[in-house]
């Protein structure tokens, strides 16, 4: 099989597999549909957002900073009457609701309410009423934008020289990996070279970099095997190990191309896992960041 078909078929695998992880996980925005006034609308619930909290600043307690944070809801094309209601409680546990009136600028609704530590999360639901209505909060005409609670969860800002090397290298060592397995099938290509191309880029994105990502976000380096049970550190490690014993094995006279394949399946496999599955939680009742939940 020439090369440019082999780049070509792992070009598809490796747009099809990040397509899928995108779509997945619990930080993938909720699409929800709702109808006001006979119109249907469309309207992206987030599952994720930044806090004005930095992860150095949650030790002790994070409600004497007194920081708010402000962020948005947007629907396109509601009547100037559509009012919001935010109401969300801590999750998880048993914590009182709070609820915010968000300010509306246009298609935007601004949601400003108390900071929450990096890792901390919500459970949320939001609501549109007619501003008409003035007989309760919830009168029975208010449309919910969705069917069940949205789970939320706050991070630190990550800055772009950590996310976008981060993201590249990711991207090109599951291309590369794909193509390296498609090759081992034949004899043509020294897979050999292509195989450390696979570890460097992996070592470099998901090993350096994004440790770098995590601490920005969550306080925290590495919250994998042994400190921890985060899912996507784990992953990244499994994933590095097999390839670099796949490589050390093929680095004898007698040739294992098959290896390569198994490495090859077994990072798609890893890496449909949706990211931040089982990641970091803050615990309230500890004032700390956990992992694996």
């Amino acid at each position: 099989m020439k090369k440019v078909a082999l780049w070509l078929a792992a070009i598809v695998i490796t747009l099809v597999a990040a397509h899928f992880q995108r779509g997945t996980g619990p930080t993938k925005p909720v699409i929800a549909k709702f109808s006001f006034e006979d119109r249907e609308y469309s309207v992206s619930l987030p599952r994720s957002w930044e806090t004005t909290i930095s992860p150095k600043e949650i030790n002790g307690d994070y409600k004497l900073l007194n920081k708010e944070l402000t962020q948005y809801i947007f629907i396109d094309s509601l009547p100037v009457n559509a009012v919001g209601v935010f109401i969300y409680k801590i999750y998880p546990g048993e914590w009182e609701n709070d609820t915010i009136v968000p300010f509306r600028n246009g298609s935007a609704f601004h949601i400003t309410m108390p900071a929450l530590p990096p890792a901390a999360k919500i459970e949320y639901s939001f609501y549109i009423k007619s501003s008409s209505d003035t007989t309760s909060l919830l009168p029975a005409s208010a449309i919910r934008a969705g069917e069940e609670n949205i789970v939320l969860r706050f991070k630190g800002k990550v800055p772009l020289k950590a996310l976008i090397p981060h993201i590249i290298l990711m991207f090109a060592a599951m291309l590369l990996s794909n193509f390296t397995g498609l090759a081992a099938f034949g004899k043509s290509v020294n897979v050999n070279k292509y195989a450390i191309a696979v570890i460097v880029t992996l070592g470099a994105g998901g090993l350096i970099f994004g440790p770098f990502v995590q601490n920005y976000a969550f306080g925290e380096f590495w919250t994998g095997w042994p400190f921890g049970g985060d899912l996507t550190d784990n992953k990244t490690l499994i994933a590095f190990v097999v390839w670099l014993a796949a490589w050390l094995l093929n680095t004898k006279k007698s040739s294992r191309r098959y290896l390569y394949i198994v490495a090859a399946l077994v990072m798609i496999v890893i890496f449909s896992i949706p990211h931040s599955t089982a990641g970091s939680e803050y615990d309230h009742s500890k004032g700390e960041i956990v992992t694996g939940r």
